[in-house]
């Protein structure tokens, strides 16, 4: 009786530890798989993360977002943490340096919760912080961009691309520090040269051409299984992190796909049972 009651409580186990890793089966799936990588945009961070951390694709993107043509990106670190021990940490979702020493930060942000400008000025504190080593001279502070994609406008004012720029009060003279903050968004359309990019950044077409390396990582992404798998396992990282949203938006994806399938089935077998009622009977 003892053993019995042993393997009820450890079948009860087995069933908790099934709907946890449920959503490691899911990603594991072929369809599960589909559902995943259309429901994806370079909107969603991971997917941004794992696009940009190619050097060829980031150094695309920062060309087209800066004007910089000669810009040549040499390193590239995602979800790049950046910890204090008396102050607030921060994770920054792409670190990149070119090869003149400039770093660029860049942010995709699909919610529109907090204060995003405080956010920066948080994010270029840190930077700095880690920049700048003690006794150095402030000169040594490399030239910084800090880049935020919205999927909302930040400022409410009909634009899709805002800049800052630090200027005396009440006069045109300007006061460059060698800090640059871009406020991009996704929501607005205008006759700005980024906005095609921006619209990109929303969509992320598998079947465009139009951004060179940049859309042709997304279709690797999206088209090609071994980048499947790659994705996948990406998300699959970020699940164990408990992102709940996340893991939420690709069930649903996930259930999606499967009621198809199942009303597939459904109209098949119907079909074939009307075939079967429309023979005539033996005689």
């Amino acid at each position: 009786m003892k053993k019995i009651k042993g393997i009820n409580r450890k079948a009860s186990k087995n069933k908790r530890y099934r709907r946890q890793i449920g959503y490691r089966e899911f990603i594991s799936s072929i369809e599960a798989r589909k559902a995943l990588v259309k429901s994806m945009n370079l909107m969603d961070d991971t997917f941004f993360a794992a696009v940009m951390e190619d050097t060829e694709v980031c150094t695309y993107v920062l060309r087209e977002i800066t004007g910089i043509d000669t810009l040549i990106v040499k390193a590239c670190k995602v979800q790049y943490h950046i910890r204090n021990l008396i102050s607030h940490s921060v994770i920054l979702d792409i670190l990149a340096e070119d090869d003149t020493g400039r770093v660029y930060n860049i942010e995709v942000q699909k919610s529109n919760e907090g204060n995003h400008a405080k956010r920066i000025r948080a994010y270029q504190a840190n930077l700095d912080s880690v920049m700048l080593e003690k006794g150095w001279d402030y000169d040594l502070l490399p030239e910084a961009y800090f880049i935020f994609i919205s999927s909302f406008d930040p400022f409410g004012l009909g634009d899709n691309y805002y800049e800052v720029e630090r200027k005396l009060k009440g006069r045109r003279n300007r006061v460059p520090n060698g800090v640059h903050e871009i406020y991009l968004n996704t929501k607005i359309t205008t006759d700005r040269d980024i906005t095609k990019l921006l619209h990109y950044f929303k969509n992320s077409d598998a079947s465009s051409e139009d951004f060179g390396p940049l859309s042709d990582k997304v279709r690797f992404y999206k088209n090609n299984e071994k980048g499947g798998v790659t994705m996948c396992e990406k998300v699959q990282r970020l699940i164990d992190e408990s992102n709940e949203e996340i893991r939420i938006k690709y069930e649903k994806a996930l259930k999606k796909e499967r009621a198809e399938h199942e009303a597939e089935i459904a109209r098949l077998k119907a079909e074939l049972a009307a075939v079967k009622n429309s023979k005539p009977a033996p005689k």
